[in-house]
């Protein structure tokens, strides 16, 4: 998924939070860091640490879990405090996997739209 356009979720802990975010880029690492730079002061209330963790991802790479396709992992020190983001690749530019995905479930007959939590299968 690097190299084109991309559109990836964080899942950020940071100072005893979760926040989740998205953004477009050619790799998780730089819509990570374009969002980070971008992101108005109200966006997040950990903001006062942008800096801190904008130099701790500077040339850091994103690992990618194993055995899961588009996920990806990044931790360190921001400052003194300790940063977990996990990431996924949510949608290609292109719209590809989510037309994968769709064609999927309609070749098993499922439509999420009459699903309710009580149905079985």
């Amino acid at each position: 998924m690097r190299g084109r356009k991309t559109r990836y979720t964080f899942i950020i802990e940071l100072l005893g939070g979760t926040y989740v975010r998205q953004a477009s880029g050619e790799s998780p690492e730089l819509a990570l860091c374009t969002w980070l730079r971008r992101a108005s002061e109200e966006e997040f209330e950990w903001s006062v640490y942008r800096a801190e963790l904008l130099h701790a991802l500077k040339g850091e790479v994103a690992v990618p879990i194993d055995s899961c396709r588009g996920v990806w992992c990044m931790s360190g020190l921001a400052g003194d405090h300790l940063f977990l983001i996990h990431i996924v690749a949510t949608e290609s530019g292109d719209g590809e996997g989510k037309q994968l995905e769709e064609a999927k479930i309609e070749q098993a007959g499922l439509d999420f739209n009459h699903w309710h939590w009580g149905d079985r299968g």
